[in-house]
């Protein structure tokens, strides 16, 4: 799994639980003091990877899955295995792809609002 330290971004506006949006209020993060803000930023990003990595495990499984196990059985036959393995390797080069593109707009977004102390990120 790659993920670099803005990934948290992804699964935070992903999820829909409140306790999430309300962590990413910037007017209230504003507020904080720097280090209050560290502590959120840290529960964000652990709650984002785990969240991550679930939704990454979880469509890899299915799609993957469903491409190359055409006839289950007790065993893989050599086919399957190849086609799971290049299956898995091009999903994971698409979905690092994705996840840094996204990381890249969110920090160009969070640079140019301005947020946290005059443009200073905490997020970097």
């Amino acid at each position: 799994l790659s993920f670099n330290k803005k990934s948290y971004f992804f699964a935070a506006f992903c999820c829909s639980r409140r306790g999430m949006e309300q962590l990413l209020d910037m007017e209230t993060l504003k507020q904080l003091t720097p280090e209050k803000q560290q502590q959120v930023i840290q529960a964000v990003k652990q709650q984002a990877a785990i969240a991550n990595a679930q939704n990454l495990i979880t469509d890899l499984s299915e799609k993957c899955t469903q491409k190359c196990i055409t006839s289950p059985g007790s065993s893989l036959s050599s086919s399957d295995k190849q086609c799971l393995q290049r299956c898995m390797d091009r999903f994971m080069d698409s979905w690092n792809l994705v996840s840094q593109t996204l990381q890249k707009r969110l920090q160009e977004e969070l640079t140019s609002s301005g947020a946290f102390h005059g443009g200073s990120s905490s997020f970097s």
